[in-house]
């Protein structure tokens, strides 16, 4: 389904798996988004520290920063960027583990393999609860 994004609609990508952020990041510029692409968490507060952006997804496991840490810390900065809707996508199934990603500060989860359609879904709900 075609969303109508506003031109300038950023996500940032943290995902260590190469051919995944390939994958998603392929799918969202399909849809017009700009992506932001981090390795893991150290890189994507980076990202953070010098654009605006419209909303994270985010992998749990990836190396120098999990992405539990990354929900933290974002949920520590000033808003914009401390208000900024996290889609938290991972291999994980154990409900704990989901339960912590909410308990940090995450918006929504989904597990891998994920239905790009899907996840599509999801980042434009998140993105329309935002106000402008």
């Amino acid at each position: 389904m075609a969303r109508d994004w506003p031109a300038d609609t950023t996500v940032l990508l943290a995902e260590d798996d190469i051919l995944i952020a390939r994958m998603l990041e392929t799918r969202m510029a399909m849809d017009g988004l700009t992506v932001l692409k981090a390795r893991h968490g150290l890189e994507a507060l980076e990202v953070l520290g010098s654009h605006l952006v419209d909303i994270v997804v985010t992998d749990l496991m990836m190396p120098a920063m999990s992405g539990y840490r990354l929900i933290r810390e974002i949920r520590q900065l000033p808003a914009p960027h401390g208000t900024v809707p996290i889609l938290v996508i991972s291999a994980n199934q154990n409900e704990d583990d989901i339960v912590a990603c909410f308990a940090a500060g995450a918006d929504d989860f989904m597990t891998k393999p994920i239905s790009v359609t899907l996840m599509m879904e999801r980042i434009w709900r998140l993105h329309r609860r935002v106000p402008r």
